[in-house]
C-alpha cells in the first residue's frame, strides 16, 4: 500500500476541501490544491515511486512535449506563461494520484458521494440565479461554460449511484441530484453539453444505471423546470430566436484553423499563443474569443502534431483502462458503479473537447486531474487486493 508520512487525515480533509472548491471559489480552489501538492512534495520519495503508473508517465511525457513546444515557440514572452499558469494542473495530479491510493475505500466512496453532492448544491444555485433573472444562462459562481463542463461531470457519477429497490431515501437523493444536475446543465444553454448530458442520461437507462421508473420522474421534474425556467427568464432564448448569428465565430475559427494547418505542423506556435497568431481576430462578433474552443485545434497549434498524437493517445488509454474496470469487476458494486461514473464522466468530458475544451482550462483541467486520480486508485486497489 502506498502510505503517506503525515496523519491520513490531513490529506484526507484538504481532499474534501478541493473537491468542495472546484467551481465554488477559483482562490480556494487553487489554494487547497497547492497545500495538497505542498504536502506531496514532502512525501517520502519511495512511497511516490509506488504511486507511479501508466497515466503519470503520460501526463510527464505530455509536459515535456509543453516544454519543448516552449523553447520553438515562435512567441516565447507568451508561452513561458505555461510555467505558472499550468503548474497547479500537473502538481495537483501527482497529489490526486498519489493520496487517493493512501484512503481507503469508505474513504473515497465519501470523497465521491461529496463531489455528488456540491454539484448538486452548484446546480440549484445556478438554477435559482437563472430564475430570478440574475443571469441570461444558468450559472453559479463561475462561467456558464465552466459550470455545464462540470455539471456534466458530475451526471456521470449521479446517474451512476445506482437505483437501490430497497432503499426509498437512496432513491429519491438520485432522483433529486440527477433531476438538478441535469436541469442546470440545459439551463446553461450550451447545445452541445445539453446533448451530451441527455445522451449520458439515456445511456445511463439503457445500460440499467438508471431504471426506467426513476429515468421517467427525472425526466419529467426536469421538464418541468426547464419549461418554468425559460418562461420565468426568457432574454437569452428570445435572443437566439431573433438573432442565430452568435453562432457565425466558430465558423471563424474553423477558418482560421484551415489557413493555419500545415504551417508549424512538428512544434506548433507554441503554448498559450492564440492572440498572436489567430489570422482573423477582427473578424470576431464576441471580441472576448481567447482561445480555439477545440482542444484539438488547442493542443496541435501549441505543441504540434507530436503532442497531439500524446494528448490523443492518452485519452484513448484512460477510456480503455475505465472499460477495463469495468468488465474486470462485474461482481464487484463498488468498483463497477464508479467503472461506469468514470466513463459516463471522461466521454462526456472529452466530447466537450470540439466546442469547448478543457485541458487547459483552470478549473476543468483539475477536475480532470481528479478523476484520472480516482481510475488510478481504483485501478491500483483491485491490484492490492483492497
Amino acid at each position: 500500500m502506498v502510505q503517506s508520512r503525515f496523519d491520513i487525515r490531513i490529506p484526507y480533509y484538504l481532499m474534501f476541501c478541493v473537491v468542495i472548491s472546484f467551481v465554488v471559489s477559483l482562490f480556494l480552489m487553487q489554494l487547497f490544491v497547492g497545500l495538497l501538492s505542498i504536502l506531496w512534495l514532502f512525501e517520502k520519495m519511495k512511497e511516490k515511486k509506488k504511486s507511479l503508473d501508466i497515466f503519470v508517465y503520460f501526463i510527464i511525457v505530455f509536459a515535456l512535449m509543453r516544454i519543448i513546444a516552449v523553447i520553438f515557440s515562435h512567441y516565447r514572452s507568451a508561452s513561458i506563461e505555461i510555467f505558472y499558469k499550468e503548474l497547479l494542473f500537473y502538481l495537483g495530479f501527482f497529489s490526486f494520484v498519489f493520496y487517493l491510493k493512501t484512503f481507503d475505500t469508505k474513504q473515497i466512496r465519501t470523497i465521491v458521494y461529496c463531489f455528488t453532492g456540491t454539484a448538486t448544491v452548484v446546480a440549484l444555485v445556478g438554477i435559482i440565479r437563472f430564475d430570478l433573472n440574475q443571469v441570461y444562462r444558468a450559472e453559479a459562481f463561475t462561467s456558464y461554460t465552466t459550470f455545464a463542463s462540470y455539471l456534466l461531470v458530475a451526471l456521470g457519477f449521479s446517474v451512476s449511484l445506482g437505483p437501490d429497490v430497497e432503499s426509498r431515501y437512496k432513491n429519491v437523493i438520485v432522483i433529486f441530484a440527477v433531476t438538478f444536475i441535469l436541469s442546470g446543465i440545459v439551463t446553461s444553454l450550451g447545445r452541445t453539453v445539453t446533448v451530451i448530458a441527455i445522451s449520458i442520461f439515456i445511456a445511463s437507462v439503457i445500460l440499467r444505471k438508471l431504471n426506467l421508473k426513476l429515468a421517467i420522474v427525472i425526466a419529467l421534474l426536469t421538464a418541468v423546470i426547464c419549461i418554468i425556467s425559460f418562461n420565468v427568464n426568457k432574454t437569452e432564448v428570445s435572443q437566439r430566436i431573433e438573432n442565430p448569428t452568435y453562432l457565425s465565430d466558430r465558423g471563424i475559427l474553423y477558418n482560421g484553423a484551415e489557413y493555419l494547418a500545415f504551417k508549424t505542423p512538428v512544434f506548433g506556435f507554441g503554448p498559450r499563443t492564440f492572440h498572436q497568431t489567430f489570422p482573423f481576430p477582427d473578424e470576431f462578433n464576441d471580441k472576448g474569443v481567447g482561445g480555439w474552443h477545440n482542444d484539438y485545434f488547442q493542443v496541435y497549434f501549441e505543441t504540434g502534431l507530436p503532442g497531439l498524437i500524446i494528448y490523443l493517445a492518452m485519452l484513448v488509454l484512460i477510456l480503455l483502462k475505465t472499460y477495463s474496470l469495468i468488465k474486470e469487476n462485474k461482481g464487484d458494486k463498488f468498483f463497477r458503479n464508479n467503472g461506469y461514473a468514470l466513463l459516463f464522466a471522461f466521454v462526456g468530458l472529452f466530447l466537450t473537447t470540439f466546442t469547448i475544451g478543457f485541458i487547459t482550462h483552470v478549473v476543468l483541467s483539475i477536475v480532470f486531474a481528479f478523476l484520472i486520480g480516482l481510475l488510478s486508485a481504483f485501478k491500483y486497489k483491485k491490484v492490492d487486493g483492497e
